[in-house]
Formats: C-alpha cells, structure tokens, sequence
C-alpha cells in the first residue's frame, strides 16, 4: 500500500524523521570529500552528497553548503585560497570519509582526526585525499544564495584531473565500480556501485 503525504503532513513530522526523508528523495548519489586549506595552514576535510556536473566548456562543478548562520570551515576557506579539491569516496575510506562530517573545532584537521593522507600538487593549494582514486582540483567562480532556504551554491572550475590510467576507456567515460566507489542515499546509508551496461545516444 502506498503512503501519499501532502506538504502538510509533511511539515508535521518529527524533525529528525523528516531530515532523513527529504534527503533520501533524490536517491544515491556520489558522497566526496572536500579538502580546503585554512588561512591559518590547517588542512580541512569535509564531506558532501551534493556535488555535480555543471558543464564541460568550461569545465565547472558545484556543491551546496548548508546555512552560513555558523560557521562554515569549508566555505571559509575556499574564500580565503579559491582553491578546493573533490575527492571521490571508496569501499577502503568510506568510514574515515563519513567521519569527517563530526563538528570538529577549526583548529583540527580532519585529515588527522579521521587518519586520512593529505596529498598535494603544483596547481592547487588545497590538499588531496592520497586515499581516493579520483580527485579534482578546482578554483572558486562564484556563489549563489539560495533564497528558499539561505544555502550556497558554490561553483568551481576544474583546473586539474587525477586518476588512475585504467578506469578511463578510449571515449572518456569513467567506470567508477572500478574505483571501488561509493554510492549514499541520505545522510547514513552507504552503496556499493555496480556497472551494468552502457546504452548507445538515445535519438528518435
């Protein structure tokens, strides 16, 4: 039998209940770290489920950041440097990775706290994981306020690539299952990925 439920019911829930309802509407999708450097050299790690595609030419992607009514480690210090890093989360650090979203003070960094390995490059001054297969370095171009409910959007252009050689076929595409990537639906609820098929350009 299935549950209909208007916005008002909606509105009606427990707090906690209807958190985890709304965040796993939108199904699975890919949980990244966020890596940042401080103004003060800290290196920060944070994680996120909102990460997306935004366009190749040019090559941009975007997160959303929750209210700025406290303070936001991670957008703080993209301000600071304009630089940050997306690292795509695996079965090995899946754990490690959902740690590094417990409210440590700023002065601590995630990468200690949760026994993570900070990897830097030439082009970027916000730190890798070393741990995760597929990272991204990207460079601040702007943000939006979402007036609906007081998040951010923050945009930022790829300014680097890092990955293994063998997970990118002769066309581009990249097969995270053999990444061992992972999938979250929600806040909590980890998934392994596997590739099934790949269908050809859908035309009419």
């Amino acid at each position: 039998m299935s549950q209909v439920l208007p916005v008002d019911a909606i509105q009606g829930m427990d707090k906690f209940f209807k958190m985890h309802l709304i965040n796993s509407l939108s199904g699975i999708k890919s949980p990244c770290l966020i890596g940042t450097k401080s103004h003060r050299g800290i290196n920060n790690l944070a994680l996120f489920n909102s990460v997306i595609h935004l366009g190749a030419a040019p090559p941009l992607m975007g997160f959303m950041l929750r209210p700025l009514t406290v303070p936001r480690h991670t957008y703080h210090n993209i301000l600071a440097h304009r630089h940050f890093t997306i690292n795509h989360v695996t079965e090995e650090i899946y754990r490690k990775a959902h740690q590094t979203s417990a409210n440590y003070p700023e002065q601590v960094s995630e990468f200690e706290a949760c026994e993570l390995t900070p990897h830097f490059s030439d082009q970027i001054i916000a730190p890798y994981v070393a741990e995760s297969p597929l990272k991204i370095g990207l460079q601040l171009e702007e943000t939006h306020a979402i007036q609906a409910n007081g998040n951010t959007f923050v945009v930022g252009r790829i300014i680097e690539v890092i990955y293994p050689d063998q997970v990118v076929d002769d066309n581009g595409h990249i097969d995270l299952s053999e990444l061992s990537a992972m999938g979250v639906c929600g806040l909590e609820d980890y998934y392994t990925l596997e590739k099934k098929e790949r269908l050809p350009y859908a035309r009419p």
